[in-house]
Parts: C-alpha cells; structure tokens; sequence
C-alpha cells in the first residue's frame, strides 16, 4: 500500500460523497474545501479503518487536514504495522 494507492482512495470516496468530479479534486486542497463536516470526517475515518485494518482517530481529518498529509501519514502508519504489528510508541514519552 502507498501514499499513491491511498490517495487515489481518498479521492474516490471524496467525489462519490460530495458528487464531484475525482479530477477536480486537488490533493493539497483542505478536506473542509469539499464539505467535510465532523459527521462526514468520523465516517470517513472508520472507511478507512476498514479498509487499510487498522485503528485510526476520528478526527484523523482534522490532524491530517488535506488528501496529501493524510496518505502520507497513513502510509507510514500501514507500513509499519504490516513490518510489525505488535509495535507500539509511547508518543508521550517518545520511546519504542
């Protein structure tokens, strides 16, 4: 899975949501530009969860604002866990 591959994803479901034009969408564009409402983010970010198989925030839209920052995290974030699915960071204290 890549950035690439969750991008392409990202703009499907935004044009069939919001019923535009996946060449119309601009992957540097903020999510709230297409409509993105706290209802639709949360049931964005569980498509997602569904669809790559792992645990994401509901508010991942919001930390990940545009189509661009969220593959890219999700793409180190699916990559991980796949390399090592028992790994977990202590984001607090910044240690393995």
């Amino acid at each position: 899975m890549s950035a690439e591959d969750i991008q392409a994803w990202l703009i499907s479901k935004i044009s069939e949501e919001f019923e535009l034009d996946p060449d119309g969408i601009d992957i540097y564009e903020p999510f709230a530009c297409y409509g993105l409402t706290s209802m639709t983010a949360v049931s964005l970010s569980g498509d997602l969860e569904n669809w790559l198989q792992i645990k994401l925030s509901p508010t991942l839209t919001w930390d990940y604002p545009t189509i661009e920052t969220l593959a890219q995290y999700l793409d180190g974030k699916v990559n991980v866990s796949v390399l090592n699915p028992k790994l977990k960071v202590n984001v607090n204290r910044g240690r393995w």
